[in-house]
């Protein structure tokens, strides 16, 4: 078994240094990264390059126009690469960092697995064997979810394996939040209720990445891993969980996008717009109440007094902006 675990990188290098560091804890599976540097506007290439250059051999990729580096293990130069570092010269967002690294992986054997991994996360040693135990016991199964636990209280459950989307509302219920970890899991129940595998973690089987890759890049961030679930399901997979599996996320670290008061401006614009194109390219028919769905929310926003929100949101709503603030 072998797996391409893709990373993005955006102004975070200390999370994804020590997400490889616990990647290359993995055991019963065999792995490679590959790293896009998303444009960060920090120093995030020269600490990434830094930190993989003390761990690994560095090769510079020729015959390429871009700054792509090639990471080996000191006994294995002669096999593909442990890790690759691809820089983006700009932000292409989460869906079109992943796309990038995709098409700057090593030119090597195909990898039986694609694992779409967060790199604010942390990994057990068998997270990813116990993820493909589960695939392998159901080869309908085109892309599985873990459970996905708060990095800073590793009891407590963020989602297990997805979540459930709502498409008259928009509103998305992560399943097994708030649960205090472990406890006992019915996976065909909560396999039932997925609407979508959560896109921290998000391993995918080889013949799923081929039928239904390149991820979708119309959302820049959100909503993503609803849009590729619904193509994955129209060909034909099954989504699945694996319950034993655990991620440890430090979530919303590159962006803030926690509750209502801690969410930054492109997380509030980012949500509203997302879901106003999932809903109109898969379910139109809930266009309306989407849209006084939205409207609440923003009235919700100007309640408690997030009056910058609130009219951003209004305006993307309406179609009055279509880019998003900076920051």
């Amino acid at each position: 078994m072998f797996c391409n675990v893709i990373l993005v990188n955006w102004n975070r290098a200390i999370d994804t240094c020590s997400c490889i560091d616990s990647l290359e804890q993995t055991v019963g599976v065999k792995w490679y990264a590959i790293i896009c540097e998303n444009g960060s506007s920090d120093n995030s290439n020269i600490e990434l390059r830094r930190f993989l250059a003390e761990r690994y051999i560095e090769r510079i990729r020729v015959n390429t126009e871009l700054d792509i580096f090639d990471y080996f293990n000191a006994n294995d130069l002669n096999v593909p690469p442990r890790v690759t570092l691809a820089l983006s010269p700009s932000n292409l967002g989460f869906a079109g960092g992943c796309n990038f690294a995709c098409r700057h992986a090593f030119p090597s054997k195909e990898a039986d697995y694609v694992w779409f991994l967060n790199n604010d996360t942390e990994v057990e040693p068998d997270t990813l064997y116990r993820i493909i135990e589960r695939i392998s016991q159901d080869p309908s199964i085109g892309v599985c979810g873990c459970t996905v636990i708060y990095a800073h209280d590793k009891k407590t459950v963020q989602v297990c394996g997805g979540a459930t989307y709502q498409p008259w509302t928009g509103i998305i219920r992560e399943i097994g939040r708030g649960k205090t970890w472990p406890f006992k899991v019915d996976v065909s129940e909560v396999e039932a209720r997925m609407s979508y595998v959560y896109g921290a973690s998000m391993l995918v089987t080889s013949e799923c990445f081929r039928q239904v890759a390149p991820m979708c890049e119309d959302y820049f961030l959100y909503y993503e891993e609803i849009d590729w679930a619904e193509r994955a399901r129209r060909a034909g997979f099954r989504l699945g969980y694996a319950p034993l599996a655990l991620v440890y996320h430090k979530e919303g670290s590159a962006l803030g996008s926690g509750k209502s008061a801690s969410r930054s401006m492109l997380s509030e614009y980012y949500g509203i717009s997302g879901r106003l194109i999932v809903t109109r390219r898969y379910f139109s028919w809930a266009l309306p109440s989407v849209y006084l769905f939205s409207l609440l929310q923003i009235l919700r926003r100007c309640l408690q007094g997030y009056w910058p929100r609130a009219r951003m949101m209004a305006a993307v709503l309406f179609g009055l902006r279509r880019t998003p603030p900076e920051g």
